[in-house]
Formats: C-alpha cells, structure tokens, sequence
C-alpha cells in the first residue's frame, strides 16, 4: 500500500492560470505547471597535495596517462567530529539492479547534530582521482570496481575510500539507489512537488522520441518517471546543473516529509520503502536523525558543488575527457562543509518579517518560483498572487514596517536597485514588506 501525502502522482500536466497571455504555437512539446494545492512556504590547506605521476605536456589537448601502480598520500581528515554523520548518497546507471554498475550520483550529505545543519556536496562522475588498489580513473568507476572486486564492503566501500583518500572525508554510512528504486520510492510517497524555475529539457536520451519534450518554469507535481528525467537530464546543460536539481530534489523530499508530518511515521516508510534501495543504516540508525528532520529550518540545508572552478578539462591517453581536480581548490569547498551556521540567515529568520510576493508580469507561477527561492534562505513568504497589474517592467520592494535584514538579503537574491525600494507607512497592513516581480526578474540568474 502506498504512503501518500496527500498528493497522487499526475503524469500529465496543465497550467494553472495566472496573468497567461496569448499562446503561441512552440516547435516542441512543453509541460506546463500542474494545478497543485497552493502550498505556503516557510521560511585550510592539506598536507598532502595528491597528483597524477604521469608528466602533463602542457599541449592544446593534453593527456593524463594513469600509474595504477603508485599509490600518492591520502589527505588528512577534514572534520572527525562526533557530531557528524557523513552519509554517502549512491545513484546508480542502471534500471535493473545491477550492484556492479558505475555511479551515476555521488554526493555527500554531512550531518552536524550539534549546529543542526546539513551540508549537501556533489562529486562530478567524471572527476579524475586515485582509486585504491586501482590507479588513477573517474571516479564513477570505484564502484564497480568495488563490487566485481571483492573489495571489503563492496562498491560502497571502495568509493567511500576513495573518497576519504582523495578529500579527507570519512564516510560513516551509505544509502544506494537505481533508476527503478528511485522511480518507485517517489511513487510510493505520492510523488513531489518541485519549483522549476528555467526550463528544462527532460529528454536525456536522443533516441527517446522525436521531439524534445520541455519543462516549462512553474510549479510541478512529478511522479517517478518524470522525477528521474529531471534529476538526470543534461540537455542544454551539464553535469553541474543537473547536480544543482539533485539538490533541489533532496530538499523538497525534506520539506514535504516535514510538511506532510511523514517524519514520525519512519517506522512505516521503513517498511514499505525498505525494497526501493539499500543501505548500511539500520532502523535504529534512521530513528537517530528524526529530531534533527524535525528541527531542520530550510536555510540549514546548504548545496556545495565540485564545479567548473576546482576542475580543468583535460583529455587521457584513452581520448577520455575527464576532469582533473585542483585539490586547493576542493578543499576549500569541503571546509565549507562544516563551516558555523551563516549569521546574516540566521538574522533573517529570527527577524520574522513577513513577506507578500506578487506577480506583476504576464509569466506563469512567477510569484511561487520566487517564493521557494526566498523560502530556501530562511524568508518567510506568507502570501502569493497576482498584482494589481501584469505590465511592471521593474520588480518593486514596497516596506510597511522596517525589516532590514529581511530587506538586505531580498534586494540581494531579487537584485533590485535601491530606486526600487519603496517605504510606506501603512500599519492595518498584515504583512511587512511587498514585492512585486516585474519583467526584469530572473530566476535563473
């Protein structure tokens, strides 16, 4: 029996109406926003540099040649803390169970008990790196090489090695998952709400249909199959912004466990999921972090990336094209794994401004992009709507009561001009400050 939310899965999908001018024909087949319940948001350097031994000839095409046979110094450990959980999230290439598979996903997901935070980091599959026992390869290998093998613990803990090896972060558990897992387990929780806030082509094959099939900015609710075509998609994009969605897809799993009080009925989930993939966790395990989900607010749940900034693209002996890591780089990205709760955010929420966003233009669901932005950095948005008309070009921050951490950080994320901020006095207002999105608001910025 399925564990819903409240929500069923719909494949298919139309537009909720608001501000929708003329339609005009498109050359491809778009999905537009659902009608979905209106949901009201809430608010140093190692000590060991680790390189290839082969010599990088510094040619327009250069070449990587891997030495299995020289095994370089693993980093120190980043953070040993026992008030960190370091959990490795494992997304497999495959669709039917297949253990012996490269990783398709790989992200880790360090949980501070103590600061009650989350730090989500995304490992490209690409990445050039050590594997014990192995030699330099991607790192999308480890896992397969782990399991065909017999390396102790499996593909898991070849990869998890591998990664402590590499960046000095110590995995305590795992959790696995294929394509047919992942399809299910968001089937049998009733499906997900997702903000989609630019389009996204969700045809990641090219051989999957004739046209390209495009998910129009809006809010959807996904079932299984059109979750996994988000989360994996690269048309029109990279592995960085499909890591970006990964992310974005975790963290509304979260909210709508939370929202929908799924958390408490951990027992059950256990159960009923326990087939959709596997993990080294036990019950006892899962039930430890439950406060921690309950207690979680939106901006404790931090996204780093290994991205264009801590890689070069270089190209092996075999015309691989990988990504060769620049390990001063990385750790400066993994320290920021554990760095104090952000201040600025925490004033923000503790403020408790609230806040009405409007659409002031002709764009669908414009205000519920905005809002989930705003939501993710610990604003609180307590209404959203349509303006009083849909022509203004600039988006406006009218103030009823001064707020001015709230105000500081809405005219950063919204990047609004201070010509734009309006102060009015009005005290039957019910909320303290208005915005209102005009043409010029871009939520892919």
């Amino acid at each position: 029996m399925p564990y819903t939310t409240g929500r069923s899965p719909t494949p298919s999908a139309t537009a909720t109406e608001t501000n929708t001018p003329t339609q005009t024909a498109s050359p491809t087949a778009s999905l537009t926003p659902s009608q979905t319940p209106t949901r009201t948001p809430t608010p140093g350097p190692p000590t060991a540099t680790i390189t290839p031994t082969e010599t990088i000839t510094p040619t327009q095409t250069p070449t990587l040649t891997p030495t299995p046979s020289v095994s370089p110094t693993p980093l120190p450990l980043a953070n040993d803390s026992d008030d960190i959980m370091h959990i490795l999230l494992i997304g497999l290439d495959s669709t039917r169970n297949l253990r012996g598979q490269n990783t398709d996903v790989i992200i880790v997901a360090a949980v501070n008990k103590k600061t009650k935070q989350v730090s989500l980091l995304s490992i490209p599959r690409d990445l050039w790196v050590y594997i014990p026992t192995y030699g330099w390869t991607r790192i999308n290998m480890a896992h397969k090489f782990g399991y065909r093998g017999d390396y102790p613990g499996g593909g898991p803990g070849l990869l998890a090695d591998t990664i402590r090896m590499n960046f000095g972060i110590p995995i305590d558990h795992w959790v696995r998952v294929d394509f047919r897992g992942f399809k299910q387990v968001v089937d049998e929780v009733g499906g997900v709400d997702m903000v989609v806030a630019c389009p996204v082509n969700l045809k990641y094959r090219p051989n999957d249909s004739t046209e390209e099939q495009i998910l129009e900015p809006g809010v959807y609710h996904m079932d299984g199959e059109t979750a996994l075509r988000y989360v994996r998609t690269r048309r029109g994009g990279s592995d960085f912004d499909r890591a970006r969605r990964q992310h974005q897809f975790l963290k509304e799993v979260w909210y709508q466990f939370k929202d929908a009080d799924l958390v408490s009925q951990i027992k059950a989930l256990w159960s009923g999921l326990g087939k959709t993939f596997e993990t080294d966790m036990n019950l006892l395990d899962v039930l430890s972090l439950a406060p921690l989900a309950l207690d979680l607010e939106p901006q404790r749940i931090r996204s780093r990336y290994i991205g264009p900034s801590q890689v070069k693209n270089w190209t092996t002996h075999k015309g691989w094209r990988v990504l060769l890591p620049r390990y001063d780089k990385i750790q400066e990205v993994v320290a920021s794994l554990y760095a104090p709760p952000s201040a600025s955010e925490d004033q923000v929420a503790k403020e408790g401004a609230r806040i009405r966003v409007q659409n002031g233009t002709y764009r669908r669901q414009l205000a519920l992009i905005a809002a989930d932005t705003l939501r993710w950095r610990g604003l609180k948005v307590v209404d959203t709507g349509p303006a009083d008309q849909p022509t203004y070009q600039r988006t406006q921050i009218i103030v009823y009561n001064e707020k001015p951490q709230a105000l500081a950080q809405l005219t950063k994320l919204l990047n609004v001009p201070p010509e734009e901020v309006i102060y009015q006095s009005a005290p039957n207002q019910d909320v303290d400050i208005l915005v209102i999105l005009g043409e010029d608001y871009d939520p892919c910025r």
